[in-house]
This record gives structure tokens, C-alpha cells and sequence, in this order.
């Protein structure tokens, strides 16, 4: 359970209580917020109960009545729907309220334009292991954000793994490395398990293998300090198996082959951010 120094009257509206929604709050409460301060909606209405029988969240009458109590305001709806709801709330928050979206491929000019420049915006890319605590979501602030602003989103953030700030024009770049990346990380432990099938191993024993070898290679890249070049080196000794598996990545372009597809995934992000569109769970 994560435990950190939280504001005692830091108040939260969370405006949809889908996956990464609901993922939030229920960080947020293992965080330490005071369940009273977390007023939640959804136009689900059983979503919203199930969280706050689960832990003890207030739910508000209205994504307004949410917004007019908070310091800070949590948009996880759908960027389709985005627009009208902060239009619906614009009238309703306080001057002071800081406005985090995390709808994908929704710029922040463009929430701020239904606000009329009246609150700080900062945009959010969260990823898929923010779904057990374990994400990392980038961050950018808007215009008129202070470094309060600042401490506030990674308070939030952190309740979900680890937070980084970036300028929004990386936030493209963002979505290929660490919106969409998970994806690629499960491709390819799926097909060292079809591999692994192929060559003579049951299925099972396979995915135990390969997912506890993404776990702890993971952790070792994320408490060592080392760069992967140095941890390749402490696995690959000369003229060994993995040397010779690496000869065949190698051969094969396989550096090539994930710049091209992190630009691809760079290329339609942009192309959605232009267009208004994006999914949170569909990158």
C-alpha cells in the first residue's frame, strides 16, 4: 500500500469511473486521500456505487456539484464526450481549481478554449499498468499552472506508479513509448511463448518462465542504475547462447524495426490529436 504526505482538506472530483478512472481512485485512497475528499461520477451509476461501497468515496449529484467543491478536477471520460463536459462544467468550478485530463490526443488549447483560459489545465498520458499501480503517466502543464499546480499532479499521478513531466509537443512521442508500449512488451513475451510451444515446451511452463523473466529484468532495469547495453553484457558471455540469439535479432533489423513502428505509433498519434480523436485504452 502506498503511503505519502497528503493535504488533509485536498479535495478531488473524478469525472468517470471507467478502467483508468476507477484505477485512480482506488490509488488514491491506498494513497493516503481521505475518502470524504474524493467526490466521484459516472453516467454508470452502478460503477459509482461499487467504489464507494469498495471505499468509502462520496458520490456527487452531478459532474457540477463534483467540480464546485474541488481543488482539483479529474477528467477520465471519453474524448468524444470531453468537450461537453467541461462546457457543462465550466460555470460551476472555482477560479483556483487545477483541471487534469487524461484523455488521449485532446490538446490542452483546446480544454482551455471551453474554460475561457479560466483554469489551469494539465494534460496526462497514463499507461495500461496503472491499472495495478504500477503505470507511468507523463504529464504536461498549461498555461497559468504553478509549481503548486506541479505538486498536486504528481501527488495524484503517483498514486498510480511514477510520474514525469514532459512540454505537451512530446506528448505524441509519449504515446509511442509508454501509451502504447505495454503492447509491445506483450507481444513480445507472446511470441517467446508460441516459440518456446514450437521448440518442445508445454504452454504453461512457458508463460511462467517468460513472465517472471519480463519481472525480474524489469526491476533489475528499474533499482540498478545500469543502461541496457551494460545488462546485456552481464548476460551475453562471448560465444554463448544468448550472444548467439542476439546475432539473430541483430541480423534481422530488429532495431530498425521498433524505430519504425514507434514512429508509426508517433505519426497516428499526432494524426488523432489533430482530428480530436484517441481512446485511453485503444492507442
Amino acid at each position: 500500500m502506498k503511503q505519502t504526505v497528503v493535504p488533509k482538506n485536498l479535495k478531488v472530483a473524478v469525472i468517470g469511473c471507467g478502467n483508468m478512472g476507477a484505477s485512480i481512485i482506488r490509488g488514491l485512497v491506498e494513497a493516503s486521500f481521505y475518502p470524504q475528499n474524493l467526490h466521484i461520477t459516472d453516467s454508470d451509476a452502478k460503477k459509482a456505487q461499487a467504489l464507494k461501497r469498495d471505499l468509502g468515496v462520496k458520490i456527487a449529484k452531478s459532474n457540477r456539484q463534483a467540480a464546485s467543491v474541488a481543488d482539483a478536477v479529474i477528467l477520465a471520460v471519453k474524448p468524444q464526450v470531453l468537450d461537453s463536459v467541461v462546457d457543462d462544467l465550466s460555470s460551476a468550478l472555482p477560479e483556483s481549481a487545477l483541471i487534469i485530463s487524461i484523455a488521449a490526443g485532446v490538446p490542452i488549447a483546446r480544454i482551455q478554449k471551453h474554460l475561457k483560459d479560466k483554469n489551469p489545465v494539465v494534460r496526462v498520458m497514463p499507461n495500461l499498468p496503472a491499472l495495478i499501480g504500477e503505470g507511468i503517466s507523463a504529464y504536461a502543464l498549461g498555461s497559468g499552472s504553478t509549481a503548486r499546480h506541479r505538486q498536486i499532479t504528481e501527488l495524484i499521478l503517483k498514486a498510480i506508479g511514477s510520474a514525469v513531466e514532459v512540454k505537451e509537443p512530446m506528448m505524441d512521442l509519449v504515446t509511442a513509448v509508454s501509451g502504447s508500449g505495454p503492447a509491445y512488451c506483450f507481444l513480445l513475451a507472446e511470441k517467446m511463448i508460441e516459440a518456446a510451444y514450437e521448440l518442445g515446451m508445454k504452454s504453461d511452463v512457458a508463460k511462467k518462465l517468460v513472465y517472471q523473466t519480463f519481472l525480474g529484468s524489469a526491476k533489475m532495469m528499474v533499482a540498478g542504475g545500469d543502461d541496457p547495453d551494460t545488462l546485456i553484457a552481464r548476460v551475453a558471455s562471448k560465444g554463448g547462447t544468448t550472444e548467439a540469439a542476439l546475432k539473430v535479432f541483430r541480423s534481422r533489423g530488429f532495431g530498425k524495426v521498433v524505430r519504425e513502428a514507434m514512429t508509426a505509433a508517433q505519426r497516428r498519434a499526432g494524426e488523432l490529436s489533430t482530428q480530436g480523436q484517441g481512446n485511453v485504452h485503444r492507442r
